[in-house]
């Protein structure tokens, strides 16, 4: 039983180190730059494996949000992909690299 409660201990701390981690929110590492395609690791597993990410087509994106800790992109039948960060500190340099991505999407900033 000890050993069960054990490995629920570790994997619980791994968890919360891939999610709260500052060095997993690197802008280069959250959206990746593949030519006319953008790799968007939205969830911690996605950096680690990046089957687990979104891949969008720049040309696609028409609108970049960033509210508090949150970034989502938009496409033109407003479905959107979101990406969280455990502060907006974090968020917030995600946000400029999107910016210099998309430099025709709509750029729209929300005070929380």
């Amino acid at each position: 039983m000890e050993w069960l409660l054990l490995i629920y201990f570790i994997v619980s701390l791994t968890s919360l180190y891939f999610s709260y981690g500052s060095k997993h929110y690197i802008p280069e590492k959250v959206l990746v730059d593949m030519g006319e395609q953008v790799l968007i690791s939205h969830l911690p597993v996605a950096r680690l494996n990046k089957k687990y990410g979104k891949t969008i087509p720049k040309s696609s994106v028409t609108k970049i949000q960033l509210a508090g800790n949150y970034v989502s992109f938009f496409n033109a039948s407003d479905n959107a992909v979101d990406i969280w960060a455990p502060s907006d500190r974090l968020a917030k340099p995600i946000f400029e690299y999107a910016r210099e991505m998309f430099k025709d999407a709509d750029v729209v900033v929300i005070n929380c």
